[in-house]
């Protein structure tokens, strides 16, 4: 269970080893305490978590087996949330009748057209983080309105619910009951309403629980070498604290265990120790297994991570090779720092001379050399772990970030602006 809940109940993601499930739930892992494979469950006490999330792309018949289970789970006080297209008729709900049907046409949001669905009356109050739009696709049949169930999201002519809260279930328990399918096209990286519903709704289901989540602001910036503006480049202090984060200036004979509990986003500078980092190897890759963030400054000669390559330098003649270039900004970490964020005085080469190979899945996100040949001057890979909750990294191959752009409105605003895309990455606001 994460760090933050070890003295209190969390939320349990129950998957069938589907893929759209499984990266629905590394987007969303920020806000999910255990991944349970469902044919694991006989060896699971659900007792001990506030929710339990069963999400769509499930196989209709895999909870079957468990059904028992599940709806003790319930009767003994559980919160059940069960996404489903087709009939939850495992479920122990007296009354409860699905009937199959969908949308006149799900390709409507491409013509213009609006989506024969509406908000039940009066309100429910999870419409205040989930609104219409966030729950508006297509649907799985839908469901009668039995004694007892509140009615969320329905269908325009009346003919029945998509999204059923059962608030007070004999014996205590909650269900949340829907025929939407979001977390499958979240991880199909198609209809983005889907994203949106996950993005506020888990968020919700916390902030229901009572749950408090972290907010992933811990900074550290590593000092590794004893050059004044290397050491304590204070004035990134004012863009990190703009952007809601907690800086640390620690010296780097202080990483270790300890240093990175309590770090979010480790930042290691260009000029560094090697030797030093690749002793400290082991504690780094533990720290991005459990989803710790590091943006390195590098140009490795003896790379000292198991994923990172030798640095190579890209041909200096002509110097347009040297114009570091945005290739790709997902995550719109580049888009406000103006064109020339890589000079330094009007002078380019400073910010990038080479590369270094990225991991496979890495995302490219700037060019450096010729436009015919170009490398990856920086780019961003989530580590993988078969937990789902790796952390990531930026992998600047250049000198410290820290004085980038040295002018505009957003001046010494880089690091600031890559800490904050990591942050949203750890918390499902960016999807990798």
């Amino acid at each position: 269970m994460a760090e933050a809940l070890k003295s209190g109940k969390g939320i349990a993601y129950i998957h069938w080893g589907n893929s759209w499930q499984l990266r629905s739930f590394r987007d969303f892992r920020h806000y999910i305490d255990d991944l349970i494979y469902i044919h694991d469950l006989p060896k699971v006490d659900l007792s001990s978590y506030a929710a339990v999330v069963m999400p769509d792309a499930m196989d209709a018949e895999a909870p079957r087996p468990y059904a028992g289970q599940l709806n003790a789970y319930l009767q003994c006080g559980g919160f059940l949330v069960v996404c489903l297209q087709g009939h939850a008729d495992w479920l122990d709900i007296p009354g409860l009748e699905w009937t199959p049907g969908n949308c006149r046409d799900w390709l409507w949001w491409t013509k213009g057209e609006r989506l024969e669905v509406r908000l039940s009356e009066p309100h429910h109050p999870i419409t205040r983080s989930l609104p219409l739009s966030h729950m508006s696709w297509h649907w799985g049949g839908s469901y009668n309105v039995p004694q007892g169930a509140c009615s969320i999201l329905e269908i325009d002519d009346g003919r029945g619910s998509l999204f059923l809260d059962f608030p007070s279930l004999p014996g205590g328990g909650r269900l949340l009951l829907a025929t939407l399918d979001p977390h499958s096209h979240n991880g199909q990286r198609f209809m983005p309403a889907t994203t949106r519903f996950l993005q506020s709704f888990y968020p919700w289901l916390s902030s229901e629980l009572g749950i408090v989540r972290p907010r992933r602001n811990r900074f550290t910036y590593l000092q590794c070498s004893h050059v004044p503006s290397e050491w304590h480049p204070a004035w990134i202090e004012e863009s990190l604290g703009l952007a809601g984060f907690e800086p640390l200036f620690a010296p780097s004979d202080q990483l270790g265990p300890e240093l990175l509990a309590r770090t979010d986003t480790l930042y290691i500078p260009s000029s560094h120790d090697e030797f030093f980092l690749k002793s400290r190897a082991g504690e780094l890759v533990a720290f991005l297994e459990r989803g710790g963030n590091l943006i390195i400054c590098a140009e490795p000669c003896q790379p000292w991570l198991p994923f990172m390559a030798s640095f190579r330098a890209v041909p200096s003649r002509p110097f347009t090779n040297i114009k570091v270039r945005v290739r790709d900004d997902r995550f719109g970490i580049f888009s406000d720092l103006g064109e020339d964020f890589d000079s330094w005085q009007g002078i380019f080469g400073q910010y990038a001379r080479g590369w270094s190979d990225p991991p496979a899945d890495a995302i490219w996100l700037t060019d450096v050399g010729s436009e015919r040949d170009p490398k990856p001057a920086d780019w961003i890979w989530q580590y993988p772990t078969s937990s789902g909750r790796g952390g990531y990294v930026f992998m600047h191959n250049g000198d410290n970030m820290t004085r980038y752009p040295d002018h505009g409105p957003k001046k010494e605003a880089l690091v600031a602006n890559i800490a904050v895309a990591l942050r949203k990455l750890s918390m499902g606001e960016l999807l990798f």
